[in-house]
């Protein structure tokens, strides 16, 4: 009988094995059957003869299955090799990326926050200051034009952050390889320590507002990134920094969950949700809602009225916003 050809039976033998529930019983209802249904013991010249048959056959799957048994280990073993040979890598770029952000963060620390200037260099700052004053009216639409902060947070050399109303997502790189019991995290009720042992802390110091500290948290991920989740005190309140002295925000252009304009009634919805598409299409410097309407209705006169000349014609909206070309 061809090698293969005894998959034909396993349908039925893989029941006998199921019903048999080990090994042992599987060989004792196997004999059993040919005590009961053969002749192979009642037929047989002698003890021995019925044995060597047994062996024989036992021999042959032992020699197949042993070649399987090497095949799996070699597939094994390569596939261990690839896994090392890959975490090597990741470990070796993980560590080099974490030694040029921290090179970045020394350069930060170390740039001379007050340069020196000559009399004629304070007599032209003085005169730029002078003139910057006429062009406050484009400043302030510059500002306008820039778009809000990426997940209504922001980043510094030490961590990147992001906020909705009711908490805060802090992510803070560590040296790649750490194990999560080698973490130091304290949430207070407005304070936040975060380093790892042995080495000098990466956060310390005051929050810019209140946290419940109960119900904060902190993950370790792909051993090289801190995630703390912070849930604020006052969940009605941007905050526009993580730790008191860093860097701020601009929480005038944040702009608000949609989930939070689900609690709102519908003509409160409808003003905020008008608000914030005007926002927008200033940041992006297009025009805001009540100009497009009054560029609707001018469409609409200039069609009903096809003998008048308006390709000379300069219309300022007004708003701010970006308006229309005619």
């Amino acid at each position: 009988m061809a090698e293969g050809s005894d998959e034909r039976f396993d349908g039925v033998l893989l029941n006998i094995a199921q019903q048999s529930g080990s090994i042992d019983s599987i060989l004792d209802a196997f004999f059993g059957f040919l005590q009961r249904k053969t002749d192979f013991f009642t037929g047989a010249q002698d003890e021995q003869a019925a044995e060597q048959m047994v062996l024989k056959y036992y021999k042959k799957h032992w020699k197949v299955g042993q070649k399987r048994r090497q095949e799996q280990q070699e597939r094994n073993r390569v596939a261990d090799e690839e896994r090392k040979k890959k975490a090597e890598t990741k470990k070796q770029k993980d560590e080099e990326e974490y030694r040029k952000r921290m090179e970045e963060a020394e350069k930060m620390k170390s740039a001379p926050k007050i340069e020196e200037v000559t009399d004629e260099e304070a007599k032209k700052i003085k005169a730029d200051k002078e003139n910057a004053k006429d062009g406050d009216g484009e400043e302030e639409e510059k500002e306008d034009k820039e778009p809000p902060p990426p997940g209504n947070g922001g980043s510094t050399e030490k961590y990147t952050w992001t906020q909705t109303l009711n908490a805060l997502e802090v992510f803070v790189h560590v040296p790649p390889g750490v194990k999560a019991k080698q973490i130091v995290c304290d949430i207070g009720g407005d304070t936040l320590k975060l380093g790892v042992k042995g080495e000098p802390l990466i956060l310390n110091g005051k929050m810019h507002s209140k946290v419940k500290p109960d119900d904060c948290m902190w993950t370790l991920i792909d051993n090289k990134m801190v995630q703390i989740t912070l849930e604020k005190f006052d969940n009605m309140k941007w905050w526009n920094c993580v730790m008191e002295g860093d860097p701020g925000i601009d929480t005038k252009k944040i702009v608000p969950e949609n989930s939070k304009l689900s609690d709102l009634d519908g003509e409160t919805r409808m003003t905020v949700e008008k608000m914030m598409y005007d926002q927008r299409q200033k940041s992006m410097g297009k025009p805001t809602s009540d100009q497009e309407k009054q560029h609707d209705l001018l469409e609409k006169f200039k069609a009903a009225h096809p003998e008048m000349d308006f390709s000379k014609a300069k219309i300022n909206y007004g708003g701010g916003g970006g308006g229309f070309n005619m």
